[in-house]
């Protein structure tokens, strides 16, 4: 039997630099995605990202096949994309507790369509790290809410109905991973050269 790693040229793994561009921006865009950014600057933080991604390709690039380095590219794109709106319910969905809070303050941020934060506390009177987003002001400051907590507050606090729309969501994230990465490597495969 053939062994298949022999066909690999050492060019091949030059994919790999591709597949690290994306990482970063996707390791930046769970950073952002995170409770250490307010949720309204998200907008702001992957469109910086995806800047810093688009220039650091430009010089990665050079040589790579173009018809799958626009697919991987696309795919890279969706998968920081994701990784921006998946990590905060992924790190719920994995470590999150149900916690009945109260509401402490209430913020409203301009935009295109209202939203409303929400800081907790539980009645224990400990913080719940992050802020509640809703679309509408539905609490009043002193009302009890149930909410989903990560116990170190990494992840925004979410209402347990929001969350059920995110299920398994950090497995998603993988697979997406996964497939950017062999589609990296197609992109960076060495040419054939032409028969003279």
């Amino acid at each position: 039997m053939r062994n298949p790693f022999r066909a690999l040229h050492p060019r091949q793994f030059r994919g790999l630099r591709l597949f690290l561009v994306i990482t970063v921006a996707a390791l930046a865009a769970g950073l952002a995605g995170s409770a250490l950014l307010p949720a309204e600057h998200r907008g702001l933080a992957v469109g910086l990202i995806l800047a810093a991604g688009v220039a650091a390709g430009w010089f990665v690039l050079s040589g790579f096949r173009p018809v799958w380095t626009a697919v991987a590219a696309v795919m890279g794109f969706l998968f920081v994309v994701i990784v921006l709106r998946e990590t905060g319910p992924s790190l719920l969905q994995l470590r999150g507790g149900q916690v009945e809070a109260q509401v402490m303050s209430v913020r409203e941020s301009s935009g295109s369509a209202d939203r409303y934060h929400y800081a907790m506390a539980a009645h224990s009177g400990r913080a719940v790290g992050g802020e509640l987003t809703v679309d509408e002001n539905a609490y009043r400051i002193g009302e009890s809410v149930t909410v989903v907590e990560d116990p170190d507050g990494l992840a925004h606090p979410m209402l347990p109905s929001r969350l059920t729309e995110h299920r398994q969501s950090w497995l998603a994230v993988t697979v997406l991973y996964l497939a950017t990465a062999v589609l990296c490597l197609l992109a960076g495969r060495p040419r054939r050269a032409k028969a003279g």
